[in-house]
């Protein structure tokens, strides 16, 4: 193999082995923007079960005992069904 062509190939390995780096960086940063999408959604969840709760408790509701919720949430959330459009897709968070 000639000096031109041994330097083609080690041009060829460093730039394959450069571009192998970039989409790892990128994978890695896919996984942490993830990563930090859960925990938002996360923080989101938390913030509207502290906001719901302290409604309950506001309107003296928490006084309701369990089994009459129980037996009142079907309604409940058929009400609560028809005057919020369904969430979409991307705001939607599963997990």
């Amino acid at each position: 193999m000639s000096s031109a062509e041994q330097d083609v190939t080690e041009i060829a390995l460093r730039r394959s082995k450069s571009l192998e780096d970039e989409i790892a960086k990128a994978e890695q940063r896919v996984r942490r923007l993830h990563d930090q999408q859960r925990e938002a959604q996360k923080r989101e969840r938390e913030r509207n079960q502290r906001a719901v709760l302290d409604l309950l408790k506001t309107e003296k509701l928490d006084l309701i005992p369990a089994a009459r919720w129980r037996d009142a949430l079907p309604k409940i959330k058929d009400v609560l069904a028809q005057m919020t459009p369904p969430a979409t897709d991307s705001k939607r968070s599963d997990g």
